[in-house]
């Protein structure tokens, strides 16, 4: 920081114009500094460089005379120049930033649609990440095996009862499926079985319709239809046999016609009857105008005797 000089020498004793601001009397050698300066504590912007003044032809001073050592008046002899106080730093200017090359760019506000495609993202990691369903309860369990064994797989439900019995399930459960197995097992056993003869007497029903024996093939579905009750199969097979049962009766009233039988072709027509089967109604009517016909022919012929 450079210190405050005057342009005139400060030494009374030299008192010369100086041609630049020194720091030091080129004449003298006194030291240029102005006494107890006050210095303001506003921050002063830096002094403007020193004009350079065109220089003015002085004359070369001619060597100042050595003085001689003698006592001079108190007064004569200039007081030493006091020290200035130290003046206060002043402030420094604040640091210029680095270049522009050297400072990253502002970053740019998140938009709302990287906000969204965040969390579509996030969404989709977390569906195909989700932890699984939770296991499902005992009781759960207990009840989808027993669905099992009513539908006659038990060896899916007896499977479900072992995985039970692994888990050390509650003693009540483990029983109440155990019920519901057995007790599934001797219907399934039942129903079994019905499939078994149901398949061996459609076998033997058929094969006694294909001999003309309808009457036989009746008494086997009886038999059936006794011990395994009827269904919507035995139904359908009982209408089967009945209607070969009234077409067989239907058979012998053709026969009773052909030979003039009239009370052979009567009871024919009221055994086929019996049946009531829609399928041989126009057949059954066809014998009935017959057996009119018939029986008007034994009337005329008897007739003339009377």
């Amino acid at each position: 920081m450079s210190e405050k000089v005057n342009e005139v020498c400060i030494n009374a004793a030299c008192g010369r114009t100086l041609p630049l601001r020194v720091a030091h009397c080129p004449f003298c050698g006194a030291r240029q500094v102005a006494q107890a300066p006050v210095l303001e504590k506003a921050v002063v912007p830096p002094p403007a460089p020193p004009r350079m003044q065109s220089p003015v032809p002085v004359a070369q001073p001619a060597p100042a005379p050595q003085p001689v050592p003698t006592v001079s008046a108190p007064q004569a002899v200039p007081p030493a120049p006091v020290p200035p106080a130290p003046a206060a730093p002043a402030k420094a200017p604040p640091a210029k930033l680095a270049g522009k090359g050297s400072v990253p760019p502002p970053r740019p506000p998140v938009r709302l649609r990287t906000w969204i495609a965040a969390v579509v993202v996030l969404t989709g990691i977390w569906f195909y990440n989700k932890p699984a369903d939770k296991p499902a309860s005992v009781a759960e369990q207990v009840e989808a095996a027993t669905a099992l064994a009513a539908q006659c797989d038990l060896d899916g439900a007896r499977s479900a009862l072992a995985v039970l019995k692994s888990a050390k399930a509650p003693a009540a459960q483990i029983k109440r499926l155990q019920a519901s197995i057995t007790k599934s097992a001797a219907t399934c056993e039942k129903q079994q079985q019905r499939a078994q003869a149901w398949l061996a007497l459609q076998g033997s029903v058929n094969q006694a319709l294909d001999a003309g024996k309808p009457e036989l093939a009746a008494t086997r579905l009886a038999t059936y239809v006794k011990r395994w009750g009827d269904d919507p199969d035995t139904l359908e097979l009982d209408a089967k046999v009945k209607v070969a049962q009234a077409s067989a009766q239907l058979d012998a009233a053709d026969a009773c016609l052909a030979r003039g039988d009239r009370v052979c072709l009567e009871n024919s027509l009221i055994a086929a009857e019996r049946y009531k089967r829609p399928e041989l109604a126009a057949r059954t009517q066809a014998l009935r105008t017959a057996l009119s016909q018939l029986l008007e022919r034994s009337l005329l012929d008897t007739a003339p005797g009377q």
